[in-house]
């Protein structure tokens, strides 16, 4: 930590030396230097005038280190509240949507709803709901490979961005994630979803996304439309999605209802 090591500089700069606090040396100083890192670090010196030193300029850089420190830190917490769902501990919609923006033709977009969840709250308590979108969320990151990235797209709809990946891989990672899902405790409810492959855009090239998030999100009303508790897929085959032809995976077809 860079403050830390500003703050043992300064310490030797006045002519003390550090110890541990559990090395119970006896001319320690009462200053700890870690700065809340690890194990306490204490001034040692048996000189007066280095003690002198110590308590007019090293005791107010401790001070303000530690301000310095609690800021990063805050600021840390923060983005990572940003960046990750606090719930359900995948991406969260601002960072999700960044990577979302950012994809590129050949990737694919899933788009994720649990099905019939407001019953889960309105029957159980929104304890029960929390649980369920965690006990998900948890399943969906067992189900991505590494390169994946998962994001709750808010309430009970989530978003898998495949990189490079055919529709066929795409829906693979889905069969693994219902299979895990449907044995799973948390499983008080199904899910539908939305496939599609990313195509270049005409125009902005940011767009291929947003363009893919809205047929995916068409395709997962289909789907609940068709009975729940399966998922519809197709390349997008133009940039504004007209004329597009639907078709249902093996795996999707044999997903059925409950």
């Amino acid at each position: 930590m860079a403050a830390q090591r500003v703050v043992l500089a300064l310490c030797a700069d006045l002519g003390a030396a550090v110890a541990t606090a559990d090395a119970e040396a006896p001319d320690s100083v009462p200053m700890d230097l870690s700065l809340g890192e690890g194990v306490p670090l204490l001034p040692v010196t048996s000189d007066p005038c280095v003690r002198a030193l110590l308590t007019r300029y090293l005791a107010p850089a401790v001070l303000d280190a530690r301000s310095v420190v609690e800021r990063v830190r805050t600021s840390e917490r923060l983005l990572e509240m940003a960046t990750i769902d606090v719930l359900t501990g995948v991406w969260g919609r601002q960072s999700l949507m960044f990577a979302i923006n950012h994809a590129r033709p050949g990737d694919c977009v899933a788009l994720i709803d649990l099905d019939n969840f407001k019953t889960v709250n309105d029957t159980l308590g929104h304890e029960a709901g929390d649980a369920t979108l965690a006990g998900f969320a948890l399943h969906l990151r067992g189900a991505i490979r590494d390169r994946d990235i998962a994001g709750r797209y808010g309430g009970e709809e989530f978003v898998l961005l495949f990189p490079a990946t055919t529709l066929d891989d795409a829906v693979a990672v889905l069969a693994r994630l219902r299979e895990s899902w449907v044995a799973s405790s948390f499983a008080l409810v199904t899910f539908s979803a939305g496939v599609v492959s990313v195509t270049a855009s005409d125009g902005n090239p940011l767009q291929a996304g947003q363009i893919a998030m809205r047929a995916a999100d068409a395709l997962m009303y289909k789907a609940k439309a068709a009975g729940r508790d399966r998922w519809e897929c197709e390349p997008l085959t133009s940039p504004g999605g007209a004329g597009r032809g639907t078709g249902m995976t093996e795996s999707a077809e044999s997903a059925g209802t409950r």
